[in-house]
């Protein structure tokens, strides 16, 4: 396995470019004004188009910013949001998990008490190009795709100078695992050149995220076995003829070959396990209104690894994270909210609202086959950073996931040798209950989402935001306090009164 590297691109010329007005006024020309379906006044500003990353792709992110601080004259940091896939738009992200709009099964929009933009300003960025509304559509890898974000992120501060220097934190789920720390490491980079504005990286955050796919893929099985999902019969068979690797059944790359007899073992359990659950939340119900099915954020793996001979050819694509609409396991979102967001997003009406190209299409999983998984393991850069303690990392794993789940993120946390400073314990929500557990490594934070699935912001809001806010201040996790900055109610002030964020 090699260290991933990241070919920083940014010509001298380009620099001057974007960052020749840096004492300008911020660019109001994406300043989304109205959105069909907002009934009532916001106490934030938001913006959404296009930033051009060169060579003809243009990335499409939505900037919403923080609501007005609690402390006068206080000002907020600056969150990117990834999700996974790969090939899983972030827009996804912003209207069923973490973002300030609720859409409803009317298209009806209300707010989310939980809101990640109560204590950051948040942008969502559709990445690589073809996915969501970015374009155009192509080949793509881990290297091109933080490349392109990188530029992305360049051309967001060239339109909003008074954001330069913010304090900036990278956070995501799923394959985001890969998406986070090589976009990191491009900005790293970037940022040791002497010519180059810098971008204020303090630390990122990755949440169920597919990290190293010997431990990650290993521990499906296990999991699998532990929570009652396979049959006694079924795990002795399964460890007879794969003995303590199964990995190679389950990674989509056709040069890793999978044991024909391991192979023949876990194909029927596990693919009774995927076609009778979520495998995102396996404590779950499914969305399945007449005629419809939602696609799973990280279908694409699925459908990779099924490109590449390996397991479950058969299955549909667009099996998983559907639930049974009004089963409400999360206090904020519908079951069916993937449903309500495709056709929210494929409103014309919407799209002119945030500056979409006419014509069109959004869906919430792209590049099918287009993408190349050309880094295995994102090991390498932990112990790199780790040892250095230039980051402030969060790792966190909602317990309910079974794709990527708790036990392969245990695996390859453990792998990196770091000294424990606090040992396993639970930690506590805003709300007074526990909300999982956390044990605090030399160099980087491990914490579980009690009850959550893959999409912890999701199934899990108001912990979601007590440990984000947790890991914006470094307050350590268990110490959540009932400060005023994560108040529940709705944004009640008008745009009007919005102060400086």
């Amino acid at each position: 396995m090699h260290e991933p590297r990241i070919s920083c691109t940014v010509s001298t010329a380009l620099l001057v470019f974007m960052f020749g007005s840096a004492l300008a006024s911020p660019s109001f020309s994406d300043e989304v004004m109205s959105l069909p379906g907002l009934n009532q006044s916001l106490c934030f500003k938001h913006y959404s188009g296009y930033l051009s990353v060169g060579e003809g792709k243009e990335l499409f992110h939505w900037f919403v910013e923080s609501e007005p601080p609690v402390s006068p004259g206080q000002e907020y940091p600056i969150v990117l949001w990834l999700n996974g896939g790969p090939g899983c738009s972030s827009l996804a992200g912003m209207l069923t998990e973490n973002g300030p709009f609720v859409v409803g099964a009317n298209q009806e929009i209300s707010l989310n008490p939980y809101s990640w933009n109560k204590v950051a300003n948040m942008l969502y960025l559709e990445q690589p190009a073809g996915v969501g509304f970015s374009v155009p559509e192509e080949a793509t890898n881990d290297t091109i795709t933080a490349d392109d974000s990188l530029h992305a992120l360049l051309e967001f501060f060239r339109l909003h100078p008074h954001l330069q220097g913010r304090p900036f934190y990278i956070t995501g789920e799923s394959y985001a695992g890969h998406y986070v720390p090589n976009l990191a490491k491009a900005i790293l980079d970037y940022n040791s050149r002497e010519d180059a504005p810098t971008i204020n990286l303090q630390g990122f955050a990755v949440g169920n995220a597919y990290t190293d796919w010997a431990h990650d893929f290993n521990a499906n099985l296990p999991y699998g076995y532990y929570h009652a999902l396979l049959s006694p019969e079924a795990w002795i068979e399964i460890n007879q003829a794969c003995g303590n690797f199964t990995a190679a059944c389950f990674w989509p790359n056709p040069n890793v070959e999978c044991n024909a007899a391991c192979g023949m073992a876990i194909d029927a359990p596990v693919t009774k396990i995927e076609a009778s659950l979520d495998i995102y939340d396996i404590y779950a119900d499914e969305c399945l209104p007449v005629g419809k099915k939602a696609p799973a954020q990280i279908r694409a793996m699925l459908r990779a690894r099924a490109a590449a001979g390996k397991l479950h050819g058969k299955r549909s694509p667009l099996r998983g994270q559907q639930r049974v609409q009004g089963t409400d396991i999360s206090p904020v979102f519908d079951t069916c909210a993937d449903l309500y967001v495709d056709a929210f997003l494929n409103n014309p009406a919407v799209q002119r609202a945030i500056h979409v190209k006419e014509g069109s299409k959004w869906q919430q999983c792209g590049l099918d086959g287009l993408y190349d998984f050309n880094f295995a393991s994102m090991v390498p850069n932990y112990k790199a950073w780790t040892a250095e303690k230039k980051l402030r990392l969060l790792v966190y794993s909602g317990d309910a996931d079974y794709i990527v789940n708790v036990l392969g993120t245990e695996s390859w946390v453990t792998s990196l040798g770091l000294d424990v400073k606090v040992p396993w314990m639970p930690w506590k929500g805003s709300d007074g209950q526990t909300a999982g557990y956390v044990t605090e490594y030399d160099g980087l934070s491990l914490v579980t989402v009690k009850g959550a699935g893959h999409m912890v912001p999701k199934d899990r809001p108001g912990h979601a935001l007590d440990m984000l806010t947790s890991f914006l201040q470094g307050a350590p996790f268990d110490k959540v306090s009932l400060s005023a900055e994560r108040r529940p109610e709705l944004c009640k002030l008008k745009s009007s009164q919005a102060a400086s964020r």
